[in-house]
């Protein structure tokens, strides 16, 4: 049997050549084409069986555009953007290839797609689902299946909410004019942790989460319900009002069920783990 070939459309940036070793390790032929390469996007897109479009999320219906109608009938057509509902959109739009959203939800530093979750939104998938996700899940990926429009709506808040909360911190402490290693003497391992993963965030390319926040047209609804409830949490603590606030975490509690029961343990284990690490320089 022939090798499955797959080009990557802007595949000269980290993740696609993280993608590139993924697919040649499971047997598969891989092309790369951008505008640093020799062999064109429109090119690579006729010869391919498989035509994935990794470029940034506000070029990426701009270059589906470009590309789509080129890709052959009994080909694939996915992408690797964030977001999915207008990507996804425009793949059916503009190709009669078969069509599936792809969303891997880790960066390139990662060393292996073990436990690591791969978002896929099948559109039009035809032969191609098997496929993907038998290879997928045969790495040890974490496959979820979904429509593009439920997985923007859980982005708004997984990423639209969180990415805003650590960045809203930041300025905070900002303004407070927190010497931030010196906090770290005064701070639990909870602190360390939380800080340790807004630093993570704020040490990534600001055009990376600027289209994220911004391009995602389910996050303003979050953002708006994330604000109005610590609105709310501030003036119950500006009354002074310890029964309300009693009253308002233990709602939270109840909301989040067993969970709590489950992150506390986990959080536990990455506290060790942490405490373990020693002092940081």
């Amino acid at each position: 049997m022939a090798k499955i070939k797959v080009g990557i459309i802007g595949g000269t940036g980290k993740l696609g050549q993280w993608f590139k070793k993924f697919f040649e390790k499971n047997n598969c032929e891989v092309l790369i084409a951008s505008r640093k390469t020799k062999l064109k996007p429109k090119e690579c897109a006729k010869l391919c069986d498989v035509v994935i479009i990794c470029v940034p999320i506000d070029i990426t219906v701009k270059i589906i555009k470009q590309i789509a109608p080129y890709v052959r009938e009994d080909a694939l057509l996915a992408d690797f953007t964030s977001l999915k509902k207008e990507p996804v959109k425009a793949m059916l739009k503009y190709s009669k290839a078969a069509v599936i959203g792809m969303h891997p939800v880790f960066g390139p530093s990662v060393s292996s797609i073990k436990n690591q979750t791969v978002v896929l939104c099948p559109a039009r998938p035809k032969k191609w689902l098997p496929w993907l996700k038998d290879m997928l899940v045969k790495n040890g990926a974490k496959v979820k299946i979904t429509t593009a429009e439920h997985h923007d709506r859980m982005m708004s808040v997984i990423q639209g909410i969180m990415h805003f909360s650590s960045i809203s911190i930041c300025h905070a402490l900002k303004e407070l004019k927190l010497d931030i290693w010196e906090s770290q003497d005064f701070s639990s391992p909870i602190y360390k942790l939380r800080m340790d993963m807004v630093g993570r965030i704020l040490n990534q390319d600001p055009r990376l989460y600027a289209d994220i926040e911004i391009m995602n047209p389910e996050t303003p609804k979050a953002l708006k319900a994330y604000i109005k409830n610590a609105q709310l949490l501030l003036k119950i603590i500006e009354r002074k009002d310890t029964t309300a606030f009693i009253r308002y975490f233990e709602e939270a509690g109840a909301y989040l069920g067993k969970f709590k029961e489950e992150a506390e343990e986990y959080s536990n284990y990455l506290i060790d783990q942490l405490v373990k690490r020693g002092k940081r320089k």
